[in-house]
C-alpha cells in the first residue's frame, strides 16, 4: 500500500476552500483501478504532506471520488488501538501512510468523545467536535483489494472527519452552538476580505494551509 511521495512529476493540487461547491457534494465511488488512480493517490499524499496535514479527501482538490488519505503518525498518542485485517496492530506507525478507496463505517462505538479539529480546507480556523470514540471501516485499496480497520484516538477521528468529507460533510457541522457562532465570525471576516482584495484590484497571496 505505500507511494513514491517525492520525486519528479509529482503534482501538488490545489486544495479546495469552504464555500467551494466541491465540498458540499456526495463524491462518487470509484470503479476503475488502473495506473491513472495510483498517480491521483501518490499526487494526493504528496498534497497533504505539503500542506502539513494528516489526511485529505479526494473533494478537497476537487475531484468527485471517494479517496482518502491518510498519516497520524506525528499526532498519535500512547495506548491507542488498531487492528488492520482483523491482526492487531502494535505500532499504528507501521502501516501508514494509509490510502482508503471507497470506504464505508460499519460500526460506531457508544463512547463519544470531544476534541477540537481542523481542516485544510478552513485554513486557521479550528473547533472541538464530538465523535465516537471507536469505529470500524471497510474500504479497498489501489489493487482493489479489500481491507477492514478498526481503531479508535486520532485515526478513528481522521477517518471519519475524511468520511464526512466524501459525503459533502465538515466538521464545523458537528461544532457546538458556541463554535458555530465563531465560525460565522470567521466567514464573514474571510468574505470580507476577499471582498476588500477584489476592490484593490489583487487576488492576494495564498492562505496558509493548516492541519
Amino acid at each position: 500500500m505505500n507511494f513514491t511521495i517525492k520525486g519528479p512529476g509529482r503534482k501538488i493540487f490545489e486544495i479546495h476552500v469552504v464555500g467551494e461547491g466541491t465540498l458540499r457534494k456526495n463524491a462518487k465511488f470509484v470503479t476503475i483501478f488502473d495506473e491513472n488512480l495510483r498517480e491521483f493517490v501518490g499526487d494526493m499524499f504528496a498534497t497533504m504532506y505539503a500542506a502539513d496535514g494528516i489526511g485529505l479527501a479526494a473533494p478537497q482538490v476537487g475531484k468527485s471520488l471517494r479517496v482518502v488519505v491518510m498519516d497520524v503518525s506525528s499526532s498519535l498518542s500512547e495506548g491507542e488501538m488498531c487492528k488492520f485485517d482483523g491482526q492487531e496492530v502494535q505500532d499504528i506507525a507501521s502501516i501508514m501512510p494509509l490510502h482508503l478507496i471507497n470506504p464505508v463505517i460499519k460500526k460506531y462505538s457508544s463512547e463519544i468523545c470531544s476534541q477540537k479539529e481542523g481542516c485544510l480546507s478552513i485554513p486557521g480556523f479550528s473547533g472541538h467536535v464530538k465523535r465516537p470514540r471507536e469505529v470500524t471501516l471497510i474500504f479497498v485499496d489501489q489493487k482493489n483489494a479489500s481491507h477492514t480497520l478498526t481503531c479508535d484516538g486520532i485515526l478513528a477521528r481522521c477517518a471519519q472527519h475524511e468520511i464526512d468529507h466524501l459525503n459533502g460533510k465538515l466538521y464545523t457541522d458537528l461544532m457546538s452552538h458556541q463554535d458555530k457562532k465563531r465560525f460565522a465570525k470567521y466567514l464573514a471576516e474571510r468574505s470580507e476580505m476577499q471582498s476588500s482584495e477584489r476592490d484593490d484590484g489583487d487576488s492576494g497571496a495564498p492562505d496558509n494551509l493548516q492541519s
